[in-house]
Order: C-alpha cells, then structure tokens, then sequence
C-alpha cells in the first residue's frame, strides 16, 4: 500500500443525523456553535457549524440517518481549555443532556463523557502535563476537590510504565514521521 506524500491533518467531520432540528438545538444551544451556513437540495439538508473563526466549519450536521440506526461514531471529542474548567464545568455538562455522564482519568488527560440527542458520545477533554499509556485509564470522580484530582493522577502516572511529559512524547512523534 503506498502512502500520501501531502501532509494531511484532521479538519472537520460530518454525521447523519434523524432529526436536524433538535441535534442543530443541541449543538448550538448547549455546545456553543455557530451556524455558519446551511444547504438545502431536494429532500437533503446540511448545517454547517463552528466555533472557530478561522474554520467555516467544523461540523456539518446532515439529514439522513434513519430511526433505529445506531451511532457510527466511537466518540466525537473536543479538547477544552484546562483541566480546572473541565472540572468546574461537571454540573453544567451534567445538565445538558439526558444521558449519562461519566469522567475518566486517562492520566495523560481527563475526559468526560456524555451523549447527545441522537446518542452520539461526546468527549470532553483536557490534556494534563504528562503522556500516559491507555492502561492508566481510571473512572474519575468529579465531583471530588480539584487538588484531589490532580492529586490522583500524579500517583497514576508515577506508578504506569511510559508516563513521559507530553514535550517528550511529542519529539518521539516527530521522529516516527
């Protein structure tokens, strides 16, 4: 198999979905995206959303998905800010959805996860200061004090073989390219 000679990198991604109406709602109403444009052509529909204003879009919801069609997606994950607003914001993603919401310390990072509308799991995350294995993955309690949690992850990463700062794991990446 041969291999692309342009660089590529992840931009934007597009999901079908049942219903537009509520799953737009969801997403600008309780994600915080913007609509920056629609399509409309015969019985198909696009929503085009971002958040970013150097991208026009970074998702496009589309119709399309039939009733009783499960999620193709693993996980649709968006990095925010800093591990202290991914803690203090655990009440409010609780709120938003109907679904259940779980956290885990992935020791490298912290995830909270929860579904959308259609069942399509959102990932939450921020990044720590140190690369971990995926064997480091633990439930999370958010609801514990933030130093608690910080607390916690240092231990994970001090016992997990291959804990690295990220500085480290990136330069590692580098030389695989």
């Amino acid at each position: 198999m041969r291999k692309l000679s342009i660089q590529v990198k992840p931009s934007h991604f597009g999901m079908y979905v049942k219903d537009l109406t509520v799953m737009e709602d969801f997403y600008v109403n309780s994600i915080g995206f913007l609509v920056t444009d629609r399509w409309k052509l015969n019985d198909s529909e696009m929503v085009f959303l971002s958040k970013d204003p150097q991208e026009h879009h970074q998702l496009v919801l589309a119709t399309g998905r039939q009733e009783g069609q499960p999620s193709q997606f693993n996980q649709i994950s968006y990095e925010v800010s800093s591990l202290r607003s991914l803690h203090s914001s655990f009440n409010e993603i609780q709120g938003i959805t109907k679904g259940i919401v779980s956290a885990m310390n992935h020791g490298g990072s912290w995830s909270i996860y929860f579904p959308d509308p259609e069942d399509n799991t959102i990932e939450l995350f921020a990044y720590t200061e140190t690369y971990a294995p995926p064997i480091a993955t633990v439930p999370m309690d958010m609801t514990l004090p933030f130093d608690l949690l910080i607390e916690q992850t240092n231990q994970i990463l001090q016992i997990v073989d291959g804990s690295i700062p990220w500085s480290q794991w990136r330069e590692n990446f580098l030389e695989l390219s």
